[in-house]
């Protein structure tokens, strides 16, 4: 008899509701646990919840296959029953014993197809279905206790969503948990509305890549944890006019962060983006974020005007907004406070959209030279290290943004892009180093000749957002 492997599993589970295998899509994605990144290295395989629910014709089943590289010195602990899904933002949901997943494949009487699958896996047939069942469910799920220096292990955790619990409402995000006494970050897992980059373990973070150019700057180095991103773009909307840039937008701007050395970059676009979907991205970055972290935020979409009371707001809005109202909408003010209360030391929202500059009100910085490494040649290093919380505009209150192909996208993202990259003036100080304000110097006269092209105005606007309306530090980017 050939040995019931855990991918032999996943075939038996995708095939009980005899959907085509090739119409369904399965998933594996990356990442890394623990201190400086450098104790477990954790590899998952699944199928989309609703893919899944799909093809059981109503099952509670999520089997979730974990890899799991333990890259420290010392061994580490690594049980299946500390493994927690979260799902839909609901209370998480702990790991189902093989009894109830054998349960479940009762309820739904799959055993014939089943049976089918597994005798091909085999050379003998199983008579007595569920015992057998039972057994290989058992064998292939992940074990429990220390996982050597350098060792792996491989296994299923299986899930079982709550019974009453509807398939066809998934929204689209989930995310793995663990026990705080374990000290884990959660992390969130790619479905068909999420996408999630992280980046792999064999590849230099944006500490390391900073590290690399910092030998000509006077002073330490800052100490960064980790970086993420969540990356927000609707161009297909339900009731408003389409817009072509934000697709490609977010893509830019995802793949310059991943090259950047960003840990996790999230990507939420169109149909999925709504109200109640975006409260749990929000929740999870919450619960993650830690204090010498960095965080990004990017939107980029409609912007609408409006009165909030009797005061001028600016709207986000979502897919499902109606013409002329705010009903689906997210206000601009609402969504920098909840960024900006969040424990990041470095935070940074860029809004590209009409009318951003009703996000906040207060002050702009001064678009002039930031800071003179002549005179103070410890600047840099003192700015890179202390907490910083800036909103970038794409224009002032009154001013539309602007898209066309011969910006690939945006305009104004396209020149954030390319003072981050390419722009020789934007590297004022030529030591491959920039940050906002240095940026900020260089970004409002690139995008007006931009705009003057088609005969437009756009004023980008920088502000800042620490208590005091003064940070001590600045966000920082590597050329």
């Amino acid at each position: 008899m050939r040995k019931f492997s855990p991918s032999a599993l996943l075939i038996a589970l995708q095939f009980v509701a005899a959907a085509p295998a090739h119409a369904q899509e399965s998933r594996t994605m990356a990442f890394v646990l623990g201190a400086e990144q450098s104790e477990l290295a954790v590899d998952v395989s699944y199928r989309d919840p609703s893919e899944v629910d799909r093809r059981f014709r109503g099952s509670r089943l999520l089997p979730v296959e974990l890899l799991v590289r333990n890259l420290s010195t010392r061994p580490l602990p690594f049980d299946y029953g500390d493994v927690r899904l979260g799902l839909n933002g609901e209370a998480s949901l702990s790991p189902a014993t093989t009894a109830a997943v054998l349960d479940e494949m009762k309820r739904l009487r799959v055993y014939t197809l089943l049976d089918r699958v597994l005798g091909s896996q085999s050379d003998a047939f199983f008579p007595n279905f569920y015992p057998n069942i039972q057994s290989r469910l058992q064998e292939v799920r992940l074990t429990d206790g220390d996982i050597a220096p350098g060792g792996v292990r491989r296994g299923f955790v299986y899930f079982l969503r709550r019974p009453n619990s509807d398939g066809t409402a998934f929204n689209g995000v989930m995310w793995l948990e663990w026990p705080a006494a374990l000290r884990y970050q959660p992390q969130m897992l790619e479905t068909k509305a999420v996408r999630v980059q992280t980046k792999a373990a064999t590849k230099p973070s944006f500490s390391d890549t900073l590290a690399q150019v910092w030998s000509g700057v006077v002073g330490p180095k800052p100490s960064y944890h980790k970086s993420y991103a969540l990356l927000v773009g609707i161009g297909k909307y339900r009731h408003l006019a389409p817009l072509s840039s934000p697709e490609i937008d977010v893509k830019k701007v995802a793949g310059y962060l991943n090259a950047q050395g960003f840990d996790e970059v999230v990507t939420v676009t169109d149909e999925s983006v709504t109200a109640k979907m975006l409260e749990f991205p929000q929740k999870y970055f919450t619960a993650k974020i830690q204090g010498d972290d960095r965080f990004i935020f990017y939107y980029s979409g409609h912007g609408v005007s409006g009165v909030r009371g009797t005061v001028a707001t600016g709207y986000l809005p979502l897919v499902d907004e109606e013409r002329g109202k705010n009903d689906h909408s997210i206000p601009m003010n609402d969504l920098v406070k909840w960024m900006s209360g969040l424990s990041a030391k470095h935070l940074l929202i860029i809004l590209d959209s009409c009318f951003s500059g009703l996000a906040v009100q207060g002050l702009e910085i001064k678009s002039d030279k930031p800071y003179d490494l002549k005179a103070d040649p410890e600047a840099l290093s003192r700015l890179s290290r202390q907490p910083s919380r800036y909103l970038l505009m794409a224009g002032n209150e009154r001013q539309e943004s602007i898209g066309d192909r011969r910006w690939n996208g945006s305009l104004f993202t396209e020149q954030v892009l390319t003072g981050l990259q390419t722009a020789p003036d934007a590297d004022m100080h030529r030591d491959r180093i920039i940050t906002m304000r240095e940026l900020y110097a260089w970004l409002p006269e690139a995008v007006s000749r931009e705009a003057q092209k088609v005969h437009r105005e756009l004023t980008p606007l920088l502000k800042d957002l620490c208590p005091n309306g003064v940070c001590e530090g600045d966000f920082v980017f590597v050329r």
